[in-house]
């Protein structure tokens, strides 16, 4: 490798006429390589690769870039495509509150309209885990009298309350679902209303 170097550089300092366009590369340390094809190893150290005519002038110049580098641009790039979507989706959304609105009423009532139509689900579940619960009832006060005549408790109802402890437990899963949609509600629109002020640069209704 260095006799190959030295040959080349002395080429060059030389004046010699190359007879084919050569490469020029520097590593990350600032060695200098050069020849008509450089080797994988060197070729895997350059942070710039030159070419160079046949009458030794230089030509197009590439820059590699480190691991590092790449995915530190990458992040960046993916940052700025995030704050460019967030500004789009931002202008949307004033867009269609100003002409979805004309004043805060209107988006106090849209805010109770939603909250409404969750709290009517909410009340179905809870009526619904009632109907269950009085069932499950039913079938433990079974249970329990089948085990005080110590009887084994039959498969097929030990299976029936099995089903509706677990249909009760969706239920209630649902419920607390659905409390957390009217929390997110109430914060959603009042964002909505700050937002909607701060457009029309009105004060508080």
């Amino acid at each position: 490798m260095k006799n190959w170097m030295i040959f080349v550089v002395m080429a060059l300092s030389a004046g010699v006429v190359q007879a084919a366009p050569m490469k020029k590369c520097v590593d990350d340390k600032g060695r200098v390589y050069y020849g008509d094809s450089l080797p994988p190893e060197v070729e895997a150290k350059c942070r710039t690769s030159i070419d160079i005519s046949a009458q030794g002038m230089e030509g197009r110049k590439t820059t590699y870039r480190t691991e590092e580098e790449r995915k530190n641009q990458e992040e960046e790039a993916e940052k700025k495509k995030e704050m460019e979507q967030k500004i789009e989706e931002r202008k949307r959304h004033d867009k269609a509150l100003l002409l979805s609105y004309t004043d805060e009423k209107e988006i106090d009532l849209a805010r109770d309209r939603n909250l409404v139509a969750t709290q009517v689900q909410i009340d179905g579940t809870q009526l619904r885990i009632k109907s269950v619960q009085g069932r499950l009832d039913s079938q433990r006060k079974q249970s329990e009298a089948i085990l005080k005549n110590k009887k084994p408790v039959p498969a097929d109802l030990s299976a029936e309350i099995a089903a509706s402890e677990t249909e009760i437990k969706r239920y209630q899963e649902s419920i607390a679902k659905s409390k957390q949609v009217l929390e997110a509600t109430k914060i959603r629109f009042d964002e909505d209303k700050k937002r909607y002020r701060e457009l029309r640069g009105s004060s508080p209704q």
